[in-house]
């Protein structure tokens, strides 16, 4: 017999999204239950993690301080041409795992009620609308299981007005509600990344030193190389100032012809030999294209991964998620009913309006750099077309237009590449344009409007490149 269970909402996935959204729920007097398929500590990224202080405030949240910063970074096309070296870089690594577990014990504080292990989730619908969500889980005290799971799993009953689905790129969640299914399309291969970050030991210090003053570089600094393979992918090095560890990074797109990161990990290694044995680290497949144009429907709303909430240029999507657990509560505090859809259309509203116009014009952006390719890629920085305030805003995740001081010489450098100029200018067109459209979005509840909009959105992006 299932036990049943009252609460105001239920957030499925202890990741960094879900975690902060459970807690930013109950921060604002909600009582709030956290499931995860896995044990707690297991939720979400398992690797280090590109993030900006800028997403932390706005999160209302304190930057990690496991936090260490890049000197330099230096960015170079797949052949060794050299593209732009970026000094003071803004983003900074943190450490996924400890985040998600700060996050969590911040939650536990704040009285959220957590279960791991959680299987076998069936959502039932009253009408459009979820109303309980049945599973069977592990109850969790202050963040730690202190049970075996075969004596403390339980059958639950769920009820709530609320649900949050943060389980990721497939939604488990989301995939039961028939409301979101025509507005959250499957996600293809060319708008998924597959990448690898690790940590590891450096066997060689003279070998690293080696590399490192091949590309001009120092330890601390770090070093990307971007196309090799495809347009969309890197292999990122930064090897730390004592020459004892090295962070590499590696991805592309998962559509079966540039390889995984898995596979692109080791290429490395058998290219680089310096690098020893792996410390920590982890793989997954991140989400690309544009955040869904309904990220809500009555009773349900989706953050993170779920929803397509991930920085397209470079497929970052920690900051993008905890911001958005905290925008969904703020839509819904004070609500009598926080699952109604006018309250949770102002969630998906204010989320367009600040972000989407940025994530949308970067996901032009990133498809430009699909079209061209590793050759397209070694042009454009054999050309000196990737300027520090391009790389820059990139890193910084907020669009911006070129300075006029820049765009005499951005025009005479193109014009010295008319192949290269007649890809890159169209696809840059259409990601200012789609930037812009973000600003039109449907205010208040209304699908017409908003398949309208969707649907001038996905004109100007155009089709995806091949």
């Amino acid at each position: 017999m299932a036990e049943r269970i009252e609460t105001d909402a239920v957030v499925l996935g202890a990741g960094t999204a879900g975690a902060n959204a459970a807690l930013q729920l109950a921060s604002r007097g909600l009582r709030v239950v956290l499931l995860e398929r896995r044990e707690l500590s297991a939720g979400g990224a398992q690797w280090h993690n590109a993030v900006l202080e800028w997403q932390f405030r706005r999160a209302g949240l304190e930057p990690p301080g496991e936090t260490a910063g890049t000197a330099v970074t230096h960015m170079f096309g797949p052949g060794g041409e050299r593209g732009v070296s970026l000094p003071d870089p803004p983003t900074v690594k943190a450490d996924m795992v400890a985040l998600g577990h700060r996050l969590r014990s911040l939650a536990a504080e704040a009285g959220v009620e957590m279960f791991e292990r959680c299987k076998a989730v069936r959502v039932e619908l009253d009408g459009v609308r979820p109303v309980a969500l049945r599973t069977e889980a592990t109850p969790v005290s202050g963040g730690r299981s202190d049970e075996p799971p075969e004596a403390a799993s339980r059958r639950m009953d769920l009820r709530a007005p609320l649900f949050v689905d943060a389980s990721g790129l497939h939604g488990a969640l989301r995939r039961q509600v028939p409301s979101l299914h025509h507005w959250c399309p499957p996600v293809r291969g060319n708008e998924l990344c597959t990448a690898t970050d690790q940590t590891h030991e450096v066997r060689d210090p003279d070998g690293a030193l080696r590399f490192l003053r091949d590309h001009g570089a120092r330890p601390g600094d770090g070093v990307s190389i971007l196309g090799t393979n495809g347009g969309f992918s890197t292999r990122g090095l930064t090897v730390s100032s004592d020459l004892t560890t090295v962070s590499v990074l590696v991805g592309c797109l998962a559509n079966g012809r540039h390889g995984t990161g898995p596979a692109m990990l080791a290429e490395l290694l058998e290219d680089q030999p310096w690098i020893g044995d792996a410390i920590d680290g982890g793989s997954g497949v991140i989400p690309l294209r544009r955040t869904y144009a309904r990220i809500s429907a009555p009773g349900v709303a989706l953050v993170g991964d779920s929803a397509c909430q991930v920085f397209p240029a470079h497929g970052s999507g920690i900051g993008m998620g905890l911001m958005a657990g905290t925008m969904l509560a703020e839509a819904v505090q004070g609500a009598g009913d926080p699952g109604a859809e006018e309250v949770l259309w102002d969630y998906q509203y204010s989320w367009h309006r600040d972000f989407g116009g940025a994530l949308a014009a970067f996901d032009g952006f990133r498809r430009m750099s699909t079209a061209l390719g590793s050759a397209g890629v070694a042009e454009l920085m054999g050309a000196g077309l990737m300027s520090e305030q391009m790389a820059r805003t990139g890193l910084d995740q907020l669009w911006a237009t070129p300075p006029p001081g820049d765009l005499p010489r951005m025009a005479a450098r193109l014009a010295r590449h008319p192949r290269l100029a007649a890809r890159m200018l169209p696809m840059m067109a259409r990601g200012q344009v789609a930037g812009r459209l973000a600003g039109s979005y449907p205010e208040t509840v209304d699908l017409r409007a908003l398949q309208r909009w969707d649907r001038r959105m996905s004109a100007v992006l155009g089709p995806l490149p091949g």
